[in-house]
């Protein structure tokens, strides 16, 4: 089943929270580590890997490290969990022209890439349902239990194999909703593995009024729960109000990197809203809105800020829309993020290594 442009808009900016965990285990690499020579402490190593998080399930996950990186002590890894209708290839973004095409510079849309710069372990996974992950027979089974137990398991993964006490985590959209329910009180001894947390792209209990009577409706539900085998195919046609101020480059590549066939059930989980108590929550967070977003209205913000449970700040984006990691505000972004991830934190640039 295609998805028209109204219900793509719509299902992208949906929110989701979900509880539960599972053993994890290495199942296999999708390729081997491809290493971007710069100089031997900075080299770029990247690698994908299916990660199993249940007995019938793996997930997608891209890898960038660096050897300074894996050298530094404590180690520190981010995990940057994806929008609604989009796998991690959002965060390993190849857009020609960027600095992605030259060893030189690091790449300016790629966020993978940021983060390792900045010395972290950085991960990202498509969900279930979602890319190169297991697609389960009915997409409509992914429910929003299902997917935080897969995304917990990635994060007691990361733990246990590349020896990071705590796990910070950046999010979009759904990603977002995920990010917290990791930091909450309900999330059992994962919580104890999940140190601090970006949100981007976020909706907490409501959409703008333009967005809730154009696309979030009735109809768009149906539609979702009429999806033969739970599955909707996208167009590039359809991602268009969300990356309404992206760069052109980047929405050229955006394009052909978003469109695919994906789950309806982390989307149909999104209709009643809000799906997490943020009074729950405790991990620090860094919430970054901006002042253009057709999803996320002020009022939305001011109440996912006064319910957090935890420590929460926010940062202000003037112009800033629904894709910030695209967009021309993309440097107050990743300078936000950083500057809250690596405050007191020792500098991981200033670690020798011996590659």
């Amino acid at each position: 089943m295609k998805l028209s442009a109204p219900v793509l808009l719509a299902t992208s900016a949906l929110v989701l929270g979900c509880v539960g965990s599972s053993p994890t285990e290495e199942v296999g690499r999708a390729s081997a580590p491809v290493i971007e020579e710069l100089d031997r402490c900075d080299s770029v190593l990247r690698s994908e890997t299916m990660v199993r998080v249940a007995d019938d399930v793996a997930l997608h996950v891209i890898e960038k490290h660096t050897p300074r990186g894996l050298a530094a002590s404590p180690r520190r890894a981010l995990l940057m969990l994806p929008p609604t209708l989009a796998t991690n290839a959002i965060y390993d973004a190849q857009v020609p022209g960027d600095g992605s095409t030259s060893p030189a510079k690091s790449s300016d849309f790629d966020a993978l890439e940021r983060a390792e710069r900045k010395g972290y372990l950085a991960f990202a996974p498509s969900y279930e349902g979602y890319g190169a992950s297991t697609h389960p027979a009915d997409g409509a089974t992914v429910t929003k239990a299902r997917c935080l137990a897969d995304v917990a398991a990635l994060v007691e993964w990361i733990h246990k194999t590349h020896a990071v006490e705590r796990v910070d985590v950046f999010g979009m959209s759904i990603g977002s909703s995920l990010a917290v329910a990791l930091g909450s009180t309900t999330s059992g001894e994962v919580r104890e593995h999940v140190g601090r947390i970006v949100v981007t792209s976020n909706v907490y209990a409501s959409v703008t009024p333009f967005f809730a009577s154009a696309f979030f409706n009735p109809g768009l539900l149906a539609f979702l729960q009429s999806a033969p085998n739970g599955y909707v195919a996208t167009t590039p046609e359809a991602y268009g109000l969300l990356l309404s101020n992206s760069e052109p480059a980047a929405v050229t590549w955006l394009s052909t990197a978003l469109p695919g066939t994906y789950a309806t059930g982390p989307t149909l989980e999104g209709f009643t809203l809000p799906l997490f108590d943020a009074s729950l929550a405790r991990a620090p967070m860094l919430q970054i809105w901006g002042t253009a977003d057709p999803v996320t209205p002020p009022e939305d913000v001011a109440a996912f800020q006064a319910a957090y449970g935890g420590p929460a700040s926010l940062r202000v984006i003037e112009g800033g829309a629904h894709s910030l990691p695209f967009e021309p505000g993309r440097e107050q972004l990743w300078s936000a993020t950083f500057d809250f991830l690596d405050a007191g934190r020792p500098s991981i640039r200033e670690v020798a290594c011996n590659p």
